[in-house]
């Protein structure tokens, strides 16, 4: 299939979508139940070649195929030990954390996504409170490019920015991020889902390069 495609957008879409959805808010009943239920769609996963994906994919399938409404509470407690606190966070989720010299948020790497989004006449919701450069906001400026995409395939300058942002942005730290998500997961979910997010963006950036 030429990269070019729109199903080739949809399909990314599909994965950015999700990482913004687990990586930004809590489990919930439904949301799991659903997943357990269709897990047979990440054989469908669009970037599932490189070893961290395959990795992730295998994580999620297993923890799914068990899952049951007693996983909840613990993986709720997983999710804010990582990312919500309170007290120390153990995989923070802010790309300044990472980059800036004091480790400090909305640092000068929250202004540059800040002004990446403002391109497109995007903000967050939270502006000002909620740091910009969010792993899961970075990974929803990404579903929207290739939203965008998938409608006008002549728009070159969105091609363009998706492989550029990866490169500036989520990948230039995804890999601190996920390696404190794995070591400090206490369950295979987000385990998985942090193989999977490191995998699949580098994935996405040499296709769409």
């Amino acid at each position: 299939m030429n990269i070019t495609d729109s199903d080739r957008y949809l399909e990314a879409m599909a994965a950015f979508s999700f990482f913004n959805k687990v990586l930004l808010d809590a489990p919930e009943k439904e949301y799991m139940e659903g997943f357990r239920d269709s897990v047979g769609l990440l054989d469908e996963w669009p970037f599932p070649e490189s070893a961290e994906s395959k990795t992730g994919l295998e994580l999620l399938k297993n923890y799914l195929k068990n899952y049951t409404e007693s996983e909840l509470q613990p993986l709720k407690d997983n999710f804010n030990k990582l990312f919500i606190g309170p007290g120390h966070l153990f995989a923070p989720p802010w790309e300044s954390v990472y980059k800036e010299q004091d480790r400090t948020i909305f640092g000068e790497a929250t202004l540059k996504v800040r002004n990446r989004y403002r391109k497109f006449g995007l903000e967050i919701h939270n502006l000002h409170k909620e740091p910009d450069d969010h792993m899961a906001y970075e990974c929803a400026y990404l579903n929207f490019l290739c939203a965008t995409a998938a409608a006008d395939e002549t728009a070159e300058d969105v091609r363009k920015e998706i492989a550029e942002f990866i490169k500036d942005h989520p990948a230039s730290w995804v890999d601190e991020f996920t390696e404190k998500m794995i070591e400090n997961s206490a369950t295979d979910f987000y385990k998985g889902v942090a193989y999977l997010l490191k995998g699949s963006l580098n994935e996405a950036f040499a296709v769409f390069s």
